[in-house]
């Protein structure tokens, strides 16, 4: 069997098994790297001419260039593909499962504090439809840990007053607060969105998104949100040590605040919509030894003997 065979029937499962867009078009850009690479320097195209020694051949050329988190992006891709190929009996054997993932270095993750964070909302004023939208989007990342994904795909239904209750990645529903300060936002926002476009010389439909672009439709893909985002903290002049500003960035600094705020790590986990705990357990990299010392100062016995209970 053709390995490009193989890889399109994996994408085929994947489209089945109602796997998000991004997340099949990630697993083909992965996979790619690999096979443009085992081609060009062994001119293999089969599914079982491929060998271990290949992928270890692979793995010390990209880390002539590339950091150890890149690659073992690569590799958890290829571990899930070929997964697929041993559970549909393509190959024999799973050789994946004997190369083992590369050590990184925990690096602390800096993230914006809160007087940057309120910087980045005051930056997008209340005048207009469009500097409110930018507005609230910071907003609803930084007061309820969305992804940039989820904040376009909000439908106005998913507002519920003091939540939202929404199907997140992997269409696992799940349900996160909200602050009384976004409720407010929320209903200024749609009053504003409602006055923009009833004022249009031409009134438009409105696609029934809680954010949409100029046009009145859903906003198509992250890049706006994005901008929207790097604008703000550009314009702002957040720290140096904040090298991404993004809107994963405002991800981090949500959970970094429920981990300051004494939140387990399970409900961080729900609230963040992530399947494996240990995906959220990277966030405590963004959390100094001073943080935890701060965090730690009532122990457990001192909670005791404040509550008399000792």
């Amino acid at each position: 069997m053709l390995f490009q065979e193989g890889v399109e029937e994996f994408l085929l499962d994947c489209r089945v098994r109602n796997l998000s867009k991004r997340t099949i078009e990630t697993y083909r850009s992965q996979i790619r790297v690999f096979s443009r690479y085992i081609f060009s320097e062994f001119e293999l195209d089969k599914l079982e001419e491929i060998k271990k020694p290949h992928i270890k051949s692979f793995i010390l050329w990209m880390k002539e260039e590339r950091s150890a988190n890149y690659i073992n992006q690569i590799l958890k891709a290829l571990r899930t593909f070929y997964k697929y190929l041993f559970t549909e009996e393509y190959i024999d054997r799973n050789f994946m499962l004997d190369i083992q993932y590369l050590k990184s270095e925990k690096r602390l993750i800096n993230t914006f504090n809160d007087q940057e964070v309120a910087a980045m909302i005051g930056f997008y004023d209340h005048s207009g439809f469009v500097n409110q939208r930018n507005r609230l989007i910071i907003e609803i990342m930084a007061d309820c840990g969305l992804r940039a994904e989820e904040v376009r795909c909000l439908l106005n239904d998913n507002f519920k007053g003091t939540f939202f209750q929404l199907m997140g990645k992997g269409r696992k529903e799940r349900v996160v607060p909200i602050s009384q300060y976004l409720q407010l936002s929320i209903k200024k926002y749609q009053k504003a969105k409602r006055g923009y476009f009833n004022n249009l010389r031409n009134y438009r439909e409105i696609d029934d998104y809680l954010v949409v672009n100029k046009s009145g439709k859903k906003i198509t893909n992250n890049v706006l949100l994005e901008k929207i985002v790097k604008d703000a903290a550009n314009g702002i002049g957040v720290r140096d040590e904040v090298k991404r500003r993004s809107c994963h960035s405002l991800r981090h600094y949500y959970a970094q605040k429920l981990l300051k705020s004494g939140v387990n790590l399970y409900t961080i986990s729900r609230l963040l919509g992530h399947s494996n705990i240990k995906t959220t357990q990277t966030y405590l990299n963004s959390l100094s030894d001073a943080d935890i010392l701060e965090n730690t100062k009532v122990t457990p016995l001192e909670r005791l003997l404040r509550e008399g209970k000792m």
